[in-house]
Parts: C-alpha cells; sequence; structure tokens
C-alpha cells in the first residue's frame, strides 16, 4: 500500500482521480476486512473486552432505535383533520436542502 502524501496543487488532475479511486477500493477492503474480523470476534467472544500484543478491544452490543416524525406527524394531522396537501405543504415549508459534494469513483473499462 503506498502511504505518499501528494501535494494536490502540483498533481494533474486525472492522477488525482486514480489516486482517489485507489484509496477508496483500499478503504472499502479495509472496512469489510474490518467487519469480518469484528463478526468473527463478536461470534467467538460475545460481549467482552478481548487484548492483543499492541491493541486491546472492547466489544459491546447496545440498540438504536429511530423515529419516522414524518409518519407520526401524518398521523397526528389526520387524526385531526389535516388534508394531506395542507400537511405536505407543512413539510416543505420547513424542510431544509443542503447541497452535497460526493465522489463516486468507479473503475475504467477499457476495449
Amino acid at each position: 500500500m503506498n502511504n505518499a502524501v501528494i501535494a494536490p496543487s502540483s498533481t494533474a488532475t486525472g492522477q488525482l482521480v486514480d489516486r482517489f479511486g485507489r484509496l477508496k477500493a483500499e478503504a472499502s477492503d479495509i472496512a469489510t476486512e474490518l467487519d469480518t474480523i469484528k463478526d468473527v470476534l463478536i461470534e467467538r467472544e460475545g460481549e467482552s473486552k478481548l487484548e492483543g500484543e499492541l491493541f486491546r478491544l472492547a466489544l459491546s452490543n447496545t440498540l438504536r432505535s429511530t423515529t419516522d416524525w414524518k409518519a407520526v406527524a401524518l398521523a397526528m394531522a389526520k387524526k385531526a383533520g389535516v388534508s394531506d396537501k395542507v400537511f405536505d405543504n407543512a413539510v416543505a415549508l420547513n424542510t431544509n436542502c443542503t447541497a452535497i459534494w460526493t465522489a463516486r469513483p468507479a473503475a475504467r473499462v477499457t476495449k
């Protein structure tokens, strides 16, 4: 794995694109390997503190819940007799939109 730091201002765009793609692929491989190791450790050890020669690892299990607040509000609005159009307008008035840049590399196919 090449850990060289590159100077973006002096590097050609194509080189930066290729470096970005390679790093994303490496990150994906690393994330997959981490998930696999974590799954094996959870299956083998359950919830516990584990020791290696260089690192300690704490495995814990928690529950995360999410609430669909739009569905809750819609149910309450319908119970109060609010029309779908009025509800949708209220949601639109209280919804913020933010532009987000995303970079998704894909390997080029040569013929």
